[in-house]
């Protein structure tokens, strides 16, 4: 849509501003007794809610602030900026379902304290991508700055006749210092406007939403959206042509949740005109990955720095479903949580306003079969093998793609539902964790994968360290998937490491094979698997797993390995402290051309 008919089509919508998002002005109406999702997510956060009533506000202290960049730690201070927003959610949702004015004190009180703040934006965030902004820290916009603006535009455009006119003003006044003016400044552009990561979706959609809601002009918004709208195509480019998102699930919810608010909120303000949701098959394509990457029930391929589970986000599926025939959910069983640890309105609303649960029971149920997405290099596989189901991926790919770790030729496998063989996903986010000592922690490092180490040298990071699919093949009895994976490592006289996993469909079997060409014998090589589930040694040639009363061998070539198993502590996204499990099958000897064989099985 060229500028013309895109201000044409702002300006014949004008005198509608009020009815946007008109959605959440609905809650009150909605019978919690027929819609059981509603009534848990509505339970959820009206407890939350009234909780917050007596609870004194998080003092957001220079000291948690200076945290950051004295010691490189970043909770502290997320646990209490977060919590204000988790606040902000739950007595808006309250407050739009419940007529009375019960929360309305409280709201005021926390938009009041968050227009206080020193900056909108986390410290770890700050003046990183942008020096010029030093010194402007309240007008520097990311990830949660322009969340920010977008929640506290939306809630007093929702409830600002229920809302003291000083407060309103004041949002206002501080959104539009923040967050529009600086976006539209002529002096410089913001650098996640051209990036291809979710940040272009989240801080561009949040910032054309608050846009929205704060201008009622058409000529004053038309320059902001178009501006957005170029952000959100670069975004787009960071997904693969099969829609596969590469920083996993996690950041698609994210990304692709904002590019979905904004996009309905543009739609509703264009009076149907311009629908992004509907503007490419491209975009249709990134809607399907997520019942891609799902492997049993809530578990998921996490490849890079994503969760091992995943909930599903009601609001965002009800949305797809009604806009996409083809749409299929893993489970309506888990549920993502009400709000979320950051707090974010725009989610926790939408998944009761937007929620069309009759639609989303309709779509339960993932297809078993093979998937293989070809620019990302991924295999997914989710088969019935008798009595057990049974889960596998794997991957290729690169080493510098976005959240990156180093992991060229890892898998995971999960017969009923256990993670036997596993991957770590994202660790606690610090200072380090996204600086130079980034693949010194476990979970980015290729020795946190299940793939060699070779002359003792794990994997390296950058875009020259990749895998190359040399087969993919799929029949009714077994899924094949061959890679060579030398390029990830930088180990002289390494000519070839090809690594091949045949899956049987019909026992449930998997079976690894690595193959090395050297130009000289003599070299170190281990075969290396993570596993949260405490392995035992069983035999030589034989280590068992036991969990939930079932079991798995790994079964390995005695004759040319010999097995270790150390155990290692894990911070997850979390915090929380997980013990992991490393099996080492260290070869004896290793000549010019070599051979391993391992395979996973049913342990009876």
């Amino acid at each position: 849509m060229n500028s013309r008919n895109f201000l044409q089509a702002l300006l014949a919508h004008e005198t509608e501003h009020e009815k946007l998002f008109h959605e959440a002005h609905r809650l009150n109406n909605i019978q919690a007794k027929d819609n059981t999702v509603f009534q848990t997510l509505y339970n959820e956060i009206l407890s939350n809610a009234d909780g917050y009533l007596n609870k004194p506000i998080e003092v957001l202290t220079f000291t948690l602030f200076n945290l950051f960049r004295t010691q490189g730690t970043r909770a502290e201070f997320e646990l209490a900026y977060f919590d204000r927003r988790r606040r902000l959610a739950a007595l808006v949702i309250a407050a739009l379902r419940d007529e009375s004015n019960t929360y309305i004190s409280a709201l005021e009180d926390t938009i009041w304290a968050m227009c206080d703040e020193f900056t909108w934006c986390l410290p770890a965030h700050l003046n990183i991508h942008d020096a010029a902004l030093e010194g402007e820290e309240d007008k520097h916009i990311d990830l949660f700055a322009a969340e920010t603006a977008h929640a506290l535009s939306e809630t007093c455009h929702l409830l600002g006749d229920r809302l003291g006119c000083q407060v309103v003003n004041r949002v206002r006044q501080e959104v539009l210092r923040r967050v529009i003016t600086p976006y539209m400044s002529v002096k410089r552009a913001f650098w996640w406007e051209t990036c291809d990561i979710n940040w272009a979706a989240v801080c561009a959609g949040s910032v054309g939403m608050a846009a929205i809601y704060l201008l009622k002009d058409s000529k004053a918004l038309l320059p902001i959206l178009t501006r957005v709208i170029d952000a959100m195509d670069c975004f787009l480019e960071g997904f693969t042509d099969e829609g596969a998102c590469l920083e996993g699930l996690v950041y698609w919810n994210y990304g692709f949740g904002y590019y979905m608010y904004f996009s309905e909120l543009l739609k509703q303000r264009t009076g149907g005109k311009l629908d992004l949701l509907q503007s490419s098959e491209k975009v249709h394509r990134i809607a399907l990955f997520p019942q891609r990457c799902f492997l049993h029930g809530n578990q998921v391929a996490n490849f890079s720095d994503c969760s091992r589970v995943g909930g599903v986000q009601p609001g965002i599926f009800s949305r797809l479903s009604e806009q996409f025939a083809d749409i299929r959910i893993a489970s309506i069983d888990y549920l993502a949580q009400s709000i979320d640890n950051c707090g974010r309105l725009a989610v926790a609303l939408r998944n009761v306003a937007w929620l069309n649960e009759p639609l989303l029971r309709e779509r339960v149920g993932l297809q078993q079969g093979t998937d293989f997405l070809p620019e990302a290099q991924w295999l997914i596989a989710r088969h019935q093998a008798g009595d057990q189901e049974v889960s596998f991926a794997a991957k290729g790919g690169h080493n510098d793609e976005p959240h990156n770790h180093n992991d060229i030729g890892n898998f995971i496998w999960l017969v009923n539902g256990v993670r036997w063989i596993d991957d770590l996903g994202a660790g606690l986010y610090t200072r380090a964790y996204f600086g130079t000592e980034r693949y010194s922690i476990l979970c980015n490092s290729s020795l946190g994968h299940n793939v060699p180490i070779v002359n003792g040298q794990s994997q390296r990071e950058g875009r020259a360290y990749a895998g190359q699919v040399l087969e993919i093949s799929s029949t009714e009895t077994e899924d094949r998937y061959k890679l060579n994976i030398a390029k990830a490592y930088e180990v002289p006289g390494l000519q070839r490491l090809e690594r091949e996993f045949v899956l049987d469909k019909q026992k449930g079997k998997l079976t690894l094979t690595d193959t090395f060409a050297f130009v000289a014998p003599g070299a170190a090589v281990t075969e290396r698997f993570i596993t949260l589930i405490k392995p035992e040694l069983v035999c030589d040639g034989e280590i068992r797993l036991e969990a939930a009363g079932k079991s798995q061998l790994l079964r390995y070539e005695a004759s040319k390995l010999m097995a270790s198993i150390t155990t290692e502590r894990h911070l997850d996204h979390g915090g929380y402290a997980e013990n992991v499990f490393l099996i080492d099958l260290t070869a004896f000897e290793v000549g010019e051309g070599t051979s391993f064989t391992v395979t996973l099985e049913e342990g009876g």
